[in-house]
């Protein structure tokens, strides 16, 4: 008998969701994956969830539940789907280690630990990093009355009006910016192509000559996130993520 699994997909916001290109695309490496495991996807949960509470996500429990009743693994197509490293212990746990992440080569609690303590180590550097940027900007208006930024742009104060300190407002934006990122790709015509081509095996450079043709053709639709074609450097920044 081949192993069963059970899908849960997530995606944050409800134009997401109608436009079911993000749900697409966790589908695709979902149904990837159980084929590479010889196994079977027995059902499937998926929602449009923008709380921050686990427990709001009711399909997310549906999809527990019969795992637990019938004996199949829980696969979830992409770690981030949880904020962070307490919660996905908290359902390693509860599912007794029989979980299953596409974005992951092994699928042991270490690995688990390991991932989300280096994506949460990274977030901690760009804070910091932020902080950082903010003060030597703080410097150079202090001691020569303002600073250049990189665009040319001539700052002589930081902060609204009021001048007010904006670092938390900073950090705030950064994060901002990652979801903003990952909202994208759940969401993007041409993200969805390349995962679908990549999951099939096919040569990257013959995948980055079609996706040039597809922007020429359609650049609204098939376009980066800043509008451009596809190139090999974000192609493979792209392979990595879904661990090609």
């Amino acid at each position: 008998m081949s192993k069963q699994f059970i899908s849960w997909r997530r995606v944050s916001t409800k134009r997401q969701g109608t436009s079911r290109l993000g749900l697409g695309a966790q589908k695709t490496i979902i149904d990837h994956y159980v084929a590479v495991e010889g196994g079977e996807l027995i059902a499937d949960y998926c929602e449009v969830y923008t709380g921050t509470e686990l427990s709001g996500c009711t399909q997310l429990r549906k999809a527990i539940e019969h795992c637990k009743q019938t004996g199949a693994t829980l696969i979830i197509a992409k770690t981030d789907r949880f904020r962070n490293t307490i919660e996905a212990l908290e359902i390693f746990d509860e599912m007794k280690g029989n979980i299953y992440f596409c974005d992951l080569p092994s699928n042991e609690k270490f690995m688990l630990t390991l991932f989300f303590a280096l994506a949460e180590r990274e977030a901690e550097i760009i804070s910091i990093r932020t902080k950082a940027a903010i003060n030597e900007i703080k410097d150079n208006i202090s001691k020569n009355g303002g600073h250049v930024s990189k665009s040319g742009r001539y700052i002589t104060k930081l902060g609204n009006g009021g001048g007010f300190d904006t670092t938390g407002a900073s950090e705030a934006a950064g994060m901002a910016h990652t979801r903003r990122a990952s909202d994208w790709r759940d969401s993007s015509p041409l993200y969805l192509w390349v995962t679908n081509q990549l999951l099939k095996g096919r040569r990257r450079r013959d995948i980055l000559a079609e996706a040039i043709e597809l922007y020429d053709k359609n650049p609204a639709k098939f376009g980066t996130r800043e509008g451009r074609p596809l190139c090999e450097g974000t192609l493979s920044r792209w392979a990595n993520e879904i661990r090609i």
